[in-house]
């Protein structure tokens, strides 16, 4: 999707603003996650037209970078090594799905609680049948059912969300038009079980659609 100057300046501004309250967050602010291979889930996936509101995170450039970023997202949960390939195209059944509903007051200040986001980990392993268990593998998703900060520009079609616990944060800053919405995604990790780094990453590119979005 082809970006004018504009909007990549619009995007750099509300990146930075994204990752300074992230970099300012306390730890414990927020709603903890909902993190697991399977679970409750409370965000809509349906706009209100019927149509589907679940979009993509991605990395067409970097396959390798993708996976190792995603791994080490999870890894404040479960070790990197207990997930299978991730598809970095956004464009398989396997790859990594998203699903934000968000909202925002009229100047543009963010409702933290009626604010959520779901990422959800399809890796090669869902599907199969698991051998201790014998059950079938579920995707793996983790929930935030409250934002810690976010902002709405309606004249640039410009926002920004952080979601954080005493886990860690991550961060969503895009643009939007009447279909869809696309950006970057940022996240930290406060602690991890298999030593994964602590420094902040980038995950990946998003789109997701509008309708869903703001829903």
């Amino acid at each position: 999707m082809k970006t004018s100057i504009l909007t990549k300046l619009a995007l750099g501004a509300v990146m930075a603003l994204s990752m300074g309250l992230a970099a300012c967050a306390k730890k414990g602010e927020s709603s903890v996650r909902v993190a697991k291979r399977g679970g409750e889930i409370t965000t809509s996936s349906t706009c209100s037209t019927g149509a589907s509101s679940v979009g993509r995170i991605y990395n067409q450039s970097n396959q390798a970078a993708f996976e190792s970023a995603v791994k080490i997202f999870v890894s404040t949960t479960l070790p990197g090594t207990s997930f299978g390939s991730i598809d970095a195209s956004g464009q398989s059944a396997n790859g990594v799905f998203l699903t934000m509903n968000l909202r925002f007051d009229s100047s543009g200040k963010i409702d933290k609680s009626a604010s959520k986001v779901l990422v959800q980990i399809k890796d090669s392993f869902v599907g199969q049948v698991d051998s201790a268990t014998g059950k079938e593998i579920p995707a793996y998703e983790v929930q935030f059912v409250t934002a810690y900060a976010g902002t709405l520009n309606k004249s640039a079609r410009t926002f920004n969300v952080t979601f954080q616990d005493n886990l860690g944060w991550i961060a969503f800053s895009g643009t939007y038009d009447n279909n869809n919405a696309w950006g970057n995604v940022y996240f930290q990790n406060y602690s991890s079980v298999d030593g994964s780094s602590l420094a902040q990453q980038t995950m990946g590119s998003f789109w997701v659609p509008s309708c869903g979005l703001f829903n």
